[in-house]
């Protein structure tokens, strides 16, 4: 995990992951790993013990438990467009911005996720400033 994420809030299991190959019956499987995992160097067989059954959540009951959500998996990264910057909180390297996603979602965000987006430019405009630096701390 990069450095200030909390390891309390991600997820403890991460998948799905199609099982390909049963090693011996009932111990290891192997299984499909992404390109992310295998970059990694990530063994693809794993004990029975350390599976367990994916079940699908609800993204608006738990957000940031989907795969492609999990911060360093690339590979399943989808983008979302920021449809609205509604407020700041911090400064400098700790900026925070609270982002409204076209899929309805309220997420805070580092200035690096929201960099390039209008929606940045128009928050500043809203708040009276030229660059992000000159935000008051929120």
């Amino acid at each position: 995990l990069p450095p200030g994420t909390s390891r309390k809030m991600s997820p403890k299991y991460i998948g799905p992951f199609l099982i390909t190959q049963e090693m011996v019956p009932g111990a290891p499987y192997c299984l499909d790993l992404t390109p992310d995992l295998v970059a990694r160097r990530i063994n693809p067989v794993f004990h029975a013990s350390l599976l367990r059954i994916c079940w699908e959540n609800e993204d608006s009951c738990f957000p940031g438990r989907q795969l492609h959500k999990i911060t360093g998996f690339r590979s399943h990264a989808k983008t979302w467009a920021v449809r609205e910057i509604t407020d700041h909180y911090g400064k400098g390297c700790e900026l925070l911005f609270e982002v409204k996603w076209s899929t309805g979602h309220i997420t805070w965000e580092r200035l690096r996720e929201v960099k390039k987006p209008v929606a940045l430019d128009n928050y500043l405009q809203a708040m009276g400033v030229d660059k992000v630096t000159d935000l008051p701390v929120g």
